[in-house]
């Protein structure tokens, strides 16, 4: 697989859908809680993010298994690496608390530059469409490297 496409199969099926999901945390929480001052609701919502974002991290585990053994430049190797968290216990609670405060900034960027009406509106729709979309593609990309082998029968 060549390095362009390797790069846009980690922008479309991991980076992507990362950003959104973080987005959609910080939707879903600014749709239920109409004020955020409280420090005790934000780390429920970071807490709930966070193990939301480890559950999407452990459907991705066999696809980026398989994408991190293709030969890589030196940033995506890392990446990777960073998604894989399936046997590392010290990767999985570093992953967890990035995953807080990412929540916590998507969080508060969603309220920042989200309307209240669009919050409450369309954002969870237009985010799960846009992560569809960004699978979708990273999976046509990839898609020598993630199907499965065929075994032709005798």
């Amino acid at each position: 697989m060549s390095k362009t496409k390797l790069f846009f199969t980690y922008l479309f099926l991991f980076l992507v859908p990362y950003v959104l999901a973080i987005l959609l945390i910080g939707t879903a929480y600014n749709a239920l809680v109409i004020h955020w001052s409280s420090y005790w609701r934000l780390l429920v919502g970071a807490t709930v993010g966070a193990i939301f974002m480890m559950l999407l991290k452990v459907i991705i585990q066999q696809p980026l298994g398989l994408l991190v053994l293709q030969k890589q430049p030196g940033i995506m190797r890392y990446l990777g690496q960073f998604f894989l968290i399936s046997h590392n216990r010290p990767l999985q609670i570093f992953n967890l608390l990035v995953d807080a405060a990412l929540s916590i900034a998507g969080i508060y960027f969603t309220r920042l530059f989200f309307s209240e009406k669009f919050i409450n509106g369309s954002a969870l729709g237009w985010l799960i469409t846009g992560m569809f979309l960004a699978v979708m593609i990273g999976s046509y990309l990839a898609f020598d490297v993630l199907k499965m082998n065929d075994h032709k029968s005798a």
